[in-house]
């Protein structure tokens, strides 16, 4: 898409992919797996060919390798960043390195949406392709619906303010106030509704009748706080008019989103005599980007959150005073591949979905459940309430290997596998997420050459 083109409707707007990495073979498999999903891309040798690049071009999404020679692509992404050639545009790194907390995060402050470590998980990078392309996508149509409402809203408000200046009594045509697609409402200076339109009614769910008299306090949602109020009125005081989203109630008390655009009317001495108001529903679209956002942070198969969710929820955790201990489990799924080989992916997909939910029935609320890839999953145990971390961990564990030694029924086939499990704690063994992380696996490492059903601290290696 061209830098300086914004289409009116992204309706046969192909998504398109900037592939930024100095080594070809690397290109050569990402496009690759961008042509079977009949994905368009382009790509860049260095980070200074895809600053050229991105200065004309527009993409829905760019994959950039974080090693390479002159600009890395944590310089790139932060070039891209200050200088918003494309500041909008999800990027995904690609590292051969196991990153440390201090670098994920400089990725991230840079610019990133999301990491890829080699050797690339082929399906699970296709994945992350097709999740943040649909995110991109959501965000641009609101962007463009956003900017039609503006547009449509302002030529709206334009007519009924030269109604209103010319007749007091609120004569609007009225061809324009009641088929228009926008709720519509007029208050006095009091706030007070004296007319509000068909589309109005239709949104809400109220008439005229139940409105008069009334003022807009009647629809809050009690989502927006006391703070969000006072700005939108400071700004409309000084400007006259204000436009932002909230969400609001209907007349059954069912939540709305809606796009608002709030103009004051003044009176020939300079004083506000009505306000005017142009409502639209967005409630759809509002369910469609949060659809997008939970794709992004939580597997698609299971409904874990992913690593992504669990980087992010780790990282609170242990900067919240009040968590004084954490226990980090690694597990690995023994025997997993042997049910992949024999009895297909569909069976190996529906058993990751069992063994989930038993892993989530043996931890508390306020514990964590989480999906790394593949058949790894890591359990988070909470133990601010505990004086013995280690104790409550090896329970657990047990309780874990108990439950998935336990034989599953798979479309009519019992499968029994077992789990290995490494296990560290915060803060006798690391203090950070990544240290956290490493040493469980290394735990695990150290029960899977022991056999299937073993658990290890990372302190008996």
């Amino acid at each position: 898409m061209n830098k300086h083109q914004m289409p009116s409707d992204l309706t046969g707007v192909p998504d398109t992919v900037l592939i930024v990495d100095d080594n070809k073979a690397n290109i050569t498999l990402i496009a690759t797996i961008l042509k079977r999903e009949n994905i368009a891309s382009h790509t860049a040798t260095s980070g200074e060919k895809a600053l050229e690049i991105l200065k004309e071009q527009e993409f829905s999404l760019i994959i950039m390798d974080v090693n390479m020679p002159r600009l890395t692509g944590f310089e790139t992404a932060d070039i891209i960043q200050k200088t918003k050639i494309a500041c909008n545009t999800p990027i995904i790194f690609i590292s051969s390195q196991c990153k440390s907390t201090a670098n994920i995060e400089e990725g991230f402050s840079s610019g990133a949406y999301d990491y890829i470590l080699r050797p690339i998980d082929i399906d699970l990078l296709r994945n992350k392709i097709k999740i943040f392309l649909r995110l991109h996508r959501t965000e641009q149509e609101l962007k463009i619906a956003n900017a039609a409402l503006a547009k449509k809203a302002a030529r709206l408000d334009h007519q009924l303010s030269e109604q209103l200046e010319l007749n007091t009594a609120l004569k609007f045509t009225e061809q324009v106030f009641e088929n228009s697609v926008n709720g519509i409402i007029v208050v006095d200076n009091a706030l007070r509704f004296i007319r509000v339109n068909k589309a109005f009614s239709d949104i809400t769910g109220y008439s005229i009748d139940e409105l008069a008299g009334k003022t807009p306090a009647m629809l809050s949602s009690g989502l927006q706080d006391k703070a969000f109020y006072e700005t939108m009125w400071d700004t409309l005081n000084e400007t006259g008019s204000w436009q932002g989203e909230l969400w609001n109630k209907r007349k059954g008390s069912e939540l709305y989103a809606e796009l608002l655009s709030i103009n004051a009317v003044k009176d020939k001495f300079g004083i506000v005599s009505n306000y005017i108001g142009i409502v639209s529903d967005i409630t759809e679209k509002k369910k469609a980007h949060e659809k997008n956002e939970h794709l992004a942070n939580y597997d698609f198969l299971t409904g874990l959150p992913n690593r992504l969710k669990l980087m992010d929820s780790l990282q609170t955790m242990l900067a919240t005073p009040q968590i004084t201990q954490l226990a980090l489990l690694f597990l690995d799924l023994d025997k997993f591949k042997a049910v992949n080989d024999t009895f297909g992916h569909q069976t190996g997909d529906d058993l990751l979905i069992a063994v989930s939910k038993r892993l989530t029935g043996c931890i508390r609320k306020g514990d964590l459940v989480a999906r790394l890839g593949g058949d790894e999953f890591i359990v988070i145990l909470n133990n601010t309430h505990s004086d013995d971390s280690e104790t409550a961990a090896q329970e657990v564990a047990k309780k874990i290997i108990n439950a998935i030694s336990s034989p599953f029924n798979i479309t009519k086939q019992q499968l029994t596998i077992n789990t290995s499990i490494g296990i560290s704690l915060y803060p006798k063994h690391a203090n950070t997420s990544d240290a956290l992380i490493t040493l469980s696996d290394n735990a695990m490492y150290l029960s899977k050459a022991e056999g299937p059903g073993r658990f290890h601290f990372c302190s008996d290696l």
